[in-house]
């Protein structure tokens, strides 16, 4: 699973109820796509639990600090505290998508966002404890999913649809991937992270020339998923490569553009430094996605 840290607080919320396998719903699946699932080994558990309360209030911020977008979503915790968020933001998180992913929303999505509070009692706290970290999620996004439906009347349906997309394949010349282990964690890196486990991708602080991407020990999935958030759209994995690597990344925006002629210090677009500093390449081609219909959504009910 992917993590960020520095600008990517939202997207590392969205992160954690990312998988890209068959979405879930509530009661809202076609019958076709439930006996898909059913053949899977994800589908094996069925989620159930819901929130008891749940504060859902508009966002009004005095100050630009008051724009900050956080908050938590612990997977094994009935805790669900959100501070700043779209309505756009809250079905990424509830369905495991990317905006790419869902059709489109209503006007006020954009202007409007909310601080949400939602928590369940002791016992579906023991239960979530108990669950692996797949099972987990599936509960966490049943809860959302639930609370979307009750307090914004939210109803949705499963389309697949031919989209552009990007196939990754090994560019000519061979991978550039290091293996795993090849590139031990920096000094600055153990201490952003202290005790906690290295992420397999994350974003090396600020740098007025682009995104600075470090991996340790990351799978071609876990790549393959950063891909689709950067370029905003399906990517699938044609390398063949089935190890875990190590690699750095370094690039500014995701194709070429005239900002780039008129400062020559920003690093590469993502289109060049693929090929170039790892040794792959995003082919364009056209593919099925799986998008989410918003059939009706409303402002959220009062609490």
């Amino acid at each position: 699973m992917i993590q960020y840290v520095a600008r990517k607080t939202l997207l590392l919320l969205a992160a954690t109820a990312m998988a890209f396998a068959t979405p879930t719903a509530i009661a809202q699946t076609s019958p076709a796509q439930t006996a898909a699932a059913a053949t899977t080994a994800d589908a094996a558990y069925v989620p159930t639990l819901t929130f008891d309360v749940a504060s859902i209030r508009e966002s009004r911020p005095d100050t630009q600090a008051d724009y900050i977008v956080g908050g938590a979503n612990p997977p094994h915790s009935s805790l669900l505290n959100l501070s700043n968020v779209t309505v756009e933001n809250l079905l990424e998180m509830a369905y495991g998508i990317l905006p790419f992913q869902m059709s489109v929303l209503p006007d006020w999505n954009r202007r409007t966002m909310f601080n949400v509070q939602a928590k369940s009692d002791h016992s579906v706290d023991e239960k979530l404890a108990k669950l692996d970290d797949k099972d987990a999620l599936l509960e966490k996004q049943h809860m959302m999913q639930a609370m979307l439906a009750e307090r914004f009347n939210l109803k949705v349906h499963w389309e697949t649809r031919e989209r552009p997309v990007y196939n990754l394949v090994v560019a000519k010349g061979g991978s550039k991937l290091h293996a795993a282990g090849s590139m031990p964690p920096t000094a600055d890196e153990l201490k952003a992270f202290g005790d906690r486990k290295m992420p397999e991708i994350h974003e090396q602080g600020d740098d007025p020339r682009g995104d600075d991407f470090i991996a340790h020990e990351c799978s071609i999935q876990s790549l393959v998923e950063l891909f689709s958030m950067m370029m905003r759209t399906n990517v699938v994995d044609n390398t063949g490569l089935t190890e875990k690597y190590d690699f750095r990344l370094q690039y500014n925006d995701r194709a070429s553009d005239e900002k780039r002629a008129d400062d020559p210090t920003l690093w590469p677009p993502l289109t060049d430094a693929v090929p170039d500093q790892l040794g792959l390449n995003l082919k364009s081609a056209k593919g099925p996605i799986q998008v989410l219909v918003i059939d009706h959504i409303e402002k959220p009910s009062p609490n």
